[in-house]
């Protein structure tokens, strides 16, 4: 256990964003075992010794986040300015004006001094449910870091609120930029989306998130509570800064906390510096988010994992057992109407960024949709399917990534793409590379594939690259659409598809396994239709979205207040932490 004049050595000695970060991880545990009062003491004493700014306002921030004083209101203004004394000052209830210096500060002098028009929520019907998307947003999947998740979070709050056992959700995303707060009800669900601001001009990475985890800390504690929209369970879903930031929130807000937990940092660390450890930056928040994922399956009142394998889970975390951990599963919404429109043919309209030709007419289309990212492997897979010859008889069309402002991830994921594509002359007209669709055009455009396969017989694939997939949103909605599905080996892909007999599992860690797997599934022609269709039926009957929704509003009954109240009254037990 650490004493408290151990407490804020590693950060007096490394006054950085991730050392704050783990250093607020310390404090509970140290004021449980030595009382608040060394603690606040320790603090106070660092505060007054220190002439380093950044120093003094993470010192404010762990007091502000623990709800500890070591200064008084003049002291504090002696020693800092800025947004971290005046989160310290709010929680001492004292007044707050000051001089902003940015768009983000006045934002946030606005709201202290209730200048900003907030929409207040009437009363719930039932539990209130927080969900957290801090790293990329639910607008546009495959744009920078949205994915297959947001899709996800999107149905699952849709589906809750249509039922009448869960009162209100409420999805909490990152503003885009710093000089408005919004937040938003969908015109039909009792479903909110709450936009928190940052102060960073830019989209925030996941390695820069700690920066920023005492600001969404406190623009969650004070806007929900304004808004009606205080939370009785919490959900967050990433081993990061962010996903700290917003469980603290929902311990400040007396919330219940849920944690979605992968074998991802760890076995992330693992891997990626099991023979190279040169790059240290990257070793060091590879170690850092382990950490993180560590404290948080410490601090949530349940933790659940995605689909049926735990064991890779249960090696990573010694403290959780099988009874310990929910598995549940993702699933998918039906899909939209049909388009008035054929979107196949937009995958022929000229532009600058490669795209399918006359060339490419009549030919199978290998389709693939998702974020550009190294994980995801798109370079890999365009070698894959030109070493393999596919090019001579398939079309590959890759979809993701933003349009403008890419992330560096993106920028250089597309870079290599055209490279390639410049790279053998044979393949043009035939490789389409095209931005981030919405997930309802990528819904269509995969059911008018299946609907339309080709002449030769050959099937239209849809084919998954990643290196590994946690659950594979985009997989399953290309096989209820009825596209035979090829992705890989590892992951959570296990957990529904079955190779060879409802899709194909492939080892996607070279260009030629993944090729050879790829031109497999080509060479099967009309055979592989009984295993599309194989696919379409296991998505839909046991991935609809609110068949899925079921167990998560069970765990969230289960962990509200209500419920708990309930069992107390009827004898019938009590909630427990796992």
């Amino acid at each position: 256990m650490t004493a408290p004049h151990d407490l804020l050595s590693p950060l007096l000695q490394d006054p950085s964003p991730r050392t704050f970060s783990l250093t607020c991880e310390e404090v509970p545990a140290t004021v449980r075992e030595h009382g608040a009062g060394p603690v606040t003491e320790e603090l106070r004493g660092a505060l007054l010794s220190t002439q380093d700014r950044e120093l003094t306002a993470s010192l404010l921030d762990i007091a502000t986040t623990h709800r500890l004083a070591p200064l008084n209101a003049d002291e504090a203004r002696a020693a800092a300015t800025g947004p971290a004394l005046w989160r310290y000052l709010h929680a001492l209830g004292e007044p707050v004006d000051d001089t902003p210096r940015s768009p983000y500060e006045k934002l946030m002098l606005d709201l202290l001094h209730d200048d900003i028009a907030l929409p207040v929520a009437p009363p719930a019907t039932g539990p209130v449910i927080a969900q957290a998307m801090l790293i990329g947003g639910t607008a546009r999947p495959g744009e920078g870091a949205s994915g297959g998740l947001s899709v996800f979070l999107s149905s699952l709050a849709d589906a809750l609120v249509r039922r009448n056992d869960i009162g209100r959700v409420i999805t909490v995303v990152l503003a885009h930029e710093p000089t408005t707060v919004t937040v938003r009800k969908d015109p039909e669900l009792d479903h909110w989306t709450v936009h928190v601001p940052v102060d960073s001009p830019v989209a925030v990475a996941q390695p820069d998130m700690a920066r920023h985890r005492a600001g969404i800390t406190w623009w969650l504690t004070e806007l929900l509570p304004r808004c009606g929209l205080s939370p009785e369970v919490v959900h967050v879903r990433y081993s990061d800064d962010g996903s700290l930031a917003v469980a603290d929130a929902a311990r400040l807000l007396g919330a219940k906390l849920v944690f979605t937990v992968t074998p991802d940092p760890h076995r992330h660390l693992a891997e990626r510096h099991l023979d190279d450890a040169e790059d240290l930056t990257a070793m060091r928040f590879d170690l850092h988010r382990v950490r993180a994922a560590d404290h948080l399956v410490e601090r949530a009142d349940q933790v659940i994992t995605i689909g049926g394998k735990q064991d890779e889970v249960l090696a990573h975390f010694p403290r959780l057992t099988p009874t310990t951990v929910t598995a549940l599963e993702e699933g998918i919404t039906p899909a939209p109407p049909p388009s008035t429109r054929s979107l196949v043919r937009e995958l022929f309209s000229p532009s600058a960024s490669p795209r399918l030709d006359a060339t490419a007419e009549g030919l199978p289309v290998l389709l693939n949709v998702g974020r550009l990212h190294p994980m995801k492997q798109q370079p890999l897979l365009v070698r894959a399917w030109l070493e393999a010859g596919l090019h001579h008889r398939t079309a590959l069309v890759i979809i993701g990534g933003s349009s403008t402002d890419r992330t560096p991830d993106e920028q250089a994921v597309l870079d290599e793409l055209l490279d390639l594509a410049r790279s053998t002359p044979s393949a043009r007209g035939r490789l389409a590379v095209l931005p981030a669709w919405s997930n309802g055009d990528i819904r269509r455009l995969q059911h008018e594939l299946a609907a339309s396969p080709p002449l030769s017989g050959a099937p239209h694939i849809y084919a998954c690259s990643s290196a590994k997939e946690e659950f594979g949103i985009a997989v399953l909605e290309a096989m209820e659409a009825g596209l035979p599905a090829v992705g890989p080996q590892r992951g959570g892909l296990r957990c529904y598809v079955d190779h060879g007999e409802n899709g194909f599992l492939v080892d996607t860690s070279t260009a030629r396994s993944l090729g050879e797997g790829l031109a497999h599934v080509v060479g099967l022609g009309a055979a592989a239709a009984p295993i599309a269709a194989a696919g379409q039926r296991t998505v839909r009957r046991r991935f609809h979205i609110d068949a899925v929704a079921e167990p998560f509003a069970a765990l969230y009954r289960r962990l509200s207040p209500e419920h708990v109240t309930q069992q107390a009254r009827t004898g019938s037990g009590t909630a427990t932490n796992p």
